[in-house]
């Protein structure tokens, strides 16, 4: 296991604006040197300002490239009971989302989390004499003004008609410049959740941390079960239209 903490760069495409607007791309990148050049000013007083990473992607590699060659390596470590983490940083509209979920319909367009799904699955099938016996959960949280809400849970068709109402409410907000999302306390996102760390102690086996009290956890038997998961959780994902993104996501998920 490396247990280096390793950053990643990634551009993402012109859009549909810029190109229309005959915009020059400012960023340019290396993925043989890895490097990102920033380009400010233009002329005689053009700055150039060139940062390395330990991974760069341009607008042009795909999404198996990414998976190959980020979270790939990884999940040998997490199968070993190595705990690792992979998020995705960034400002509204640059993909974030694109990366890490991508089109679940479309196999080549798939992100980084489903594809995840699939090479664990096959992983745990190929290598029977060294996993004898498994199980796989998934849980899916999003962290939304503040709140916690639990994307798998069960939820009634009045409290998904009245997240839908204030995923609108925000949209028209952005339309109009303002921000009018404001935290619902009456929502069923947060009943029962609960942030806690258990350190564990002596006599007792390591604890688990950081987790979050009364999340789902659903057994999972094969990659279609994530999938089938992942689309059931972006119904209940509150999403909004931003000068960006037309359905740009509004809050921060974590997938385990």
């Amino acid at each position: 296991m490396d247990g280096q903490i390793q950053v990643v760069v990634r551009l993402r495409p012109m859009s549909e604006r810029e190109q229309k607007g005959n915009t020059l791309p400012v960023v340019t990148a290396s993925t043989e040197k890895k490097e990102v050049t920033v380009i400010k000013g233009a002329g005689t007083r053009t700055l150039r300002s060139t940062f390395k990473f330990d991974n760069v992607f341009t607008s042009f590699s795909t999404q198996k490239e990414v998976f190959d060659q980020t979270l790939a390596p990884v999940i040998a470590d997490v199968l070993d009971g190595y705990e690792s983490t992979v998020f995705a940083y960034g400002q509204t509209g640059t993909g974030k989302t694109h990366t890490m979920e991508g089109s679940l319909d479309v196999p080549e367009d798939r992100g980084v989390i489903p594809r995840a799904a699939f090479d664990v699955f096959r992983r745990l099938k190929d290598d029977t004499n060294k996993f004898v016996e498994h199980k796989v959960t998934a849980s899916f949280l999003e962290i939304y003004n503040e709140e916690l809400c639990d994307l798998l849970a069960d939820e009634s068709a009045e409290n998904m008609k009245s997240r839908e109402t204030s995923a609108e409410d925000d949209a028209r907000g952005n339309r109009s410049g303002n921000d009018t999302s404001k935290p619902s306390s009456d929502s069923s996102c947060n009943k029962g959740l609960r942030l806690v760390e258990d350190p564990g102690g002596p006599g007792k086996k390591k604890g688990k941390g950081v987790f979050v009290m009364g999340l789902t956890e659903e057994v999972v038997t094969s990659p279609e079960d994530v999938l089938a998961l992942m689309r059931r959780a972006s119904v209940k994902r509150q999403v909004g239209e931003t000068k960006m993104n037309k359905q740009s996501s509004r809050s921060h998920c974590v997938f385990t």
